[in-house]
């Protein structure tokens, strides 16, 4: 027998053995050009990561996530935010080399998973080749990194063929544990996979009750393993819960934006989201209706909270955090013989809205070639010990050189423990202070009364900073910033003392707690929407006057309005002159008025001195029959906040 002639078998089959080794092989050639496309999908289509630490309200969020894991800051018995403990895995910035690798690490993960989801997903309407070049658009196209598409196509995938069932449950224990793992990430993304996992599992084939106890279990043992891993207490698990939903519940009516200039995307939102019902209906013509429904069921889930992530605080930034997601999303439909230019049109149109939601982000397209070679770049300077130190060392210099501290003020802050008010937490790292932060530590992110309080019990606890660092730089929504938290700055203003005040900064020190007694009421007012109300004066130089306002909170129909979509803003009127109501805390207690005497210095003063106050509702949408009751009350006060040092 020649050494070219395959061994069979005496029915004249080739043998066992050389089937199993040619299967082998052919599984090996699908396996390298699913890797090989995906690969190049991804190096050619490379967005490059912000590595260099900056300064700004997102890089100090950011910083807080790599901080709070590097010093053991633990959440759910201490920081709440909108991220949890694996949060700093969304921030592949080298504020430390250690997490800063990890989260780059992930980083790439992820957009190796999203480009092997685009090609999968184009591959099954355009073929190999034509698969390729519309997923290579697609990523050119995105300028974000997002969970959601990856697992969105995942989940389609698994309503979308038939397998065994052994394999059915391992691969959706898979994406629960997954799922699990996000909910330690980033919040809204952790639920919006959540919600796809629980749908794979009601109607995929097969039994719906093995499915939800393999997926459910599977997510409480990710997450679990997740919060374990961190070094979290389990203790404080089910604390981190109750938090979640307070930062989950008060979003929508407290950090929503309208931009007038991208009213478009409402319209061309609308079309995407009928495209991938259509889309749907056709993909599934000859399935059951079971099938049929999950699909259309994971798209409408799909598109209703990355509507939430992208319309709710709707400008540029936000916008392609609906757009990218949904034009990469569509490409999971599986278009039949004869309808794929039809497809291949509405991709085209779902791309053009990507990048028309791009303008005005800041955000770029480069060409493949720039893209690779910025790949090539920053692997290189993360993998090397020396560029790392050298990206973190221009990182510091370049938040120093923006945000300078004076020696005395350094003098001050260092040996104690530091929180920045209301969120340069960059600049506690750029300078190597002891980070204590309150709870929520950036003071905008604090819009519930719940939280509003636990960051004022903080202040008031043997837990409370030494020092506070405030400064100016923090014009966000045109809110007034002393009112975010009415509680905490209250608290603050009976517990610190003023050390010292420059052009950009202020330093507070934890004193004896000067407010004497519980407040005095001056009496109640209530009065409609847009009515102008007299705020009463301090009876003396060394009091306050703060008021509860009650009825502008979102109820009723608002809620269910706001669950959907986002509440009507409230707008507030000091001295006739606008600034933006945080509803959920306006009942919190808010300064107003305040002498000289009783009050930091100037540009530091909480109290805007306002001697009207009127609250209105953009919209109009509220009625005569529901008025708003102003509750004034004065503070006393022992000293004035700079006539004593510090106790500490």
């Amino acid at each position: 027998m020649s050494s070219a002639e395959a061994p069979t078998s005496s029915a004249g089959l080739p043998a066992r053995g050389s089937r199993v080794a040619q299967m082998d092989r052919e599984r090996l050639a699908r396996l390298g050009l699913w890797v090989g496309v995906a690969l190049a999908i991804m190096v050619l289509c490379w967005h490059p990561l912000p590595l260099e630490p900056a300064s700004g309200i997102t890089p100090s969020w950011e910083a807080g996530m790599q901080m709070a894991l590097h010093e053991g800051i633990t959440f759910g018995n201490h920081l709440i935010f909108t991220y949890g403990p694996l949060g700093f895995l969304s921030v592949p910035t080298l504020w430390y080399r250690d997490t800063g690798t990890i989260a780059v690490l992930y980083t790439v993960l992820l957009r190796f998973a999203l480009a092997l989801a685009l090609f999968w997903g184009a591959r099954r309407s355009y073929g190999t080749l034509g698969g390729a070049l519309v997923a290579g658009i697609a990523a050119l196209a995105s300028m974000v990194v997002l969970e959601t598409v990856p697992f969105f196509v995942f989940c389609i995938w698994m309503l979308d063929r038939v397998c065994e069932r052994r394999k059915r449950l391992m691969l959706m224990a898979a994406g629960g544990a997954v799922a699990g793992l996000e909910l330690l990430n980033k919040l809204s993304i952790g639920i919006e996979l959540v919600a796809l996992a629980v749908i794979v599992a009601l109607f995929a084939q097969g039994r719906r009750r093995d499915h939800l106890i393999v997926t459910v279990s599977a997510m409480i043992l990710g997450l679990l393993f997740g919060w374990i891993a961190s070094g979290q207490s389990l203790g404080s698990l089910g604390q981190y819960a109750h938090n979640a939903d307070q930062i989950i519940a008060g979003y929508s009516a407290a950090m929503s934006f309208g931009n007038s200039g991208l009213l478009w995307q409402f319209g061309a939102g609308l079309i995407a989201f009928v495209f991938g019902v259509l889309a749907a209906w056709q993909m599934t013509a000859d399935e059951s209706a079971r099938r049929r429904w999950g699909i259309i069921a994971l798209w409408v889930v799909f598109c209703y909270l990355q509507f939430k992530e992208g319309f709710v605080l709707h400008e540029a930034k936000h916008a392609v955090m609906f757009f990218v997601p949904v034009a990469g999303g569509f490409l999971a439909m599986r278009w039949q013989d004869g309808r794929q230019p039809f497809g291949l049109g509405m991709v085209a149109i779902l791309l053009a809205f990507a990048l028309l939601s791009q303008r005005g982000s800041g955000l770029e397209v480069d060409n493949p070639g720039a893209n690779a070679a910025s790949w090539a770049k920053q692997l290189v300077q993360v993998s090397s010990q020396s560029r790392s130190a050298s990206i973190i060392a221009a990182g510091r210099e370049q938040i120093e050189r923006k945000y300078p501290l004076e020696q005395s003020t350094l003098d001050l802050l260092r040996g104690h423990t530091v929180h920045v008010e209301p969120f340069q937490t960059a600049v506690v790292w750029a300078y190597r202070l002891a980070w204590r932060p309150l709870p929520v530590f950036q003071s905008y992110a604090a819009y519930t009364t719940y939280l509003d309080h636990e960051d004022a019990d903080t202040l008031s606890s043997a837990r409370a900073p030494q020092r506070i660092l405030r400064n100016l730089d923090s014009d966000i929504d045109y809110r007034v910033q002393s009112f975010d938290q009415g509680m905490t700055t209250r608290t603050m203003l009976c517990r610190y003392q003023e050390l010292q005040t420059t052009e950009r900064w202020q330093v507070l020190g934890l004193g004896p707690n000067r407010c004497v007694g519980a407040p005095v009421s001056l009496g109640s007012v209530h009065a409609s929407w847009g009515q102008k109300v007299r705020v009463p004066a301090p009876p003396n130089d060394h009091s306050f006057v703060f008021v509860r306002i009650a009825g502008v909170q979102v109820a009723g129909v608002e809620r269910l309005y706001g669950l959907l979509y986002k509440p009507p803003e409230r707008l507030l009127l000091l001295d006739g002159q606008t600034h933006r109501l945080i509803e959920g805390t306006a009942a919190d207690g808010l300064v107003l008025r305040a002498p000289a005497a009783a009050d930091f210095s100037r540009p530091f003063n909480v109290a805007p001195d306002a001697t009207t106050i009127t609250v209105a509702e953009i919209g109009g949408g509220r009625t005569a029959s529901k008025p708003i009751t102003y509750s004034f009350f004065v503070q006393s006060l022992s000293a004035g906040p700079r006539s004593a040092r510090p106790a500490h």
